[in-house]
């Protein structure tokens, strides 16, 4: 990694592990958890942002291979989200966002959601699915493609609670179509990034090494040991991570 001592990027790589499995095991990627490591380390924002893309790619895949074998996954709610987010993603990329009060309102949003998921009361007909509303999926799907293109992250932080919410789908499969939503994103970033994408640091191998392993790691949790609520409380500890990222760092 550029600018940094053996013992520093030892550090972020170490980090960049940790946070693949906490993301990987409620079917995300991780951009959040790695942007927030890198503007620590002192890395630039363009090689921050480009390398989470690639991580999310790496974490988010075998997340979604994951969820998906075990039955998590559901295409009918996941195509449509995905047609309205791809475009969007890649003119998002392209924007430079600036303003901290983005950010604090964001960070304030997703403390709210994590509390509501993980400790919130629920009704006993939470299990009970609604009928989808094709207006909301794609005017979700276009709101999070955008964001996810304009932040440098998937946007599975913010589509998996309203899945939860909006009860369209369990908890898992809600991480299943996550996982492959961020991975279609992200993709879509780096193609809007264009060359800036490109990242040739040695250090960078080993981080998608380490993402790699932790996503294995990771999912075997979420999608073999976890229940419901744990599941659901491992994600409202990865939106607190989120926000605190968005509150110390205002992006």
């Amino acid at each position: 990694m550029p600018d940094l001592s053996i013992t520093q990027t030892g550090l972020l790589l170490a980090a960049v592990g940790l946070v693949a499995v906490l993301y990987s095991s409620v079917g995300h990627g991780g951009a959040t958890g790695y942007l927030a490591v890198a503007a620590l380390c002192g890395l630039s924002p363009t090689v921050a942002r480009a390398g989470a893309l690639w991580l999310n790619c790496c974490v988010a895949g075998i997340a979604f291979w994951r969820f998906q074998r075990a039955g998590f996954f559901d295409a009918h709610i996941f195509w449509p989200l995905a047609a309205a987010s791809v475009p969007l993603a890649w003119l998002g990329s392209q924007v430079h966002l600036d303003g901290r009060l983005h950010g604090l309102l964001l960070g304030a949003a997703l403390l709210a959601a994590g509390w509501v998921l993980g400790w919130g009361k629920r009704d006993s007909g939470e299990g009970q699915r609604r009928p989808l509303s094709w207006p909301v999926v794609l005017l979700v799907g276009g709101a999070l493609g955008w964001l996810a293109g304009l932040t440098g992250i998937g946007g599975g932080v913010f589509l998996t609670p309203l899945l939860i919410f909006l009860r369209w789908t369990p908890a898992k499969v809600a991480g299943g179509i996550s996982a492959l939503f961020i991975l279609v994103n992200s993709l879509a970033g780096l193609a809007g990034l264009g060359p800036k994408a490109l990242i040739w640091q040695p250090g960078f191998v080993g981080a998608v090494g380490l993402a790699a392993a932790g996503a294995w790691l990771g999912t075997q949790q979420g999608v073999n040991r976890w229940n419901g609520e744990a599941f659901r409380r491992a994600l409202a500890g990865v939106l607190w991570i989120a926000a605190a990222k968005l509150l110390l760092t205002g992006k």
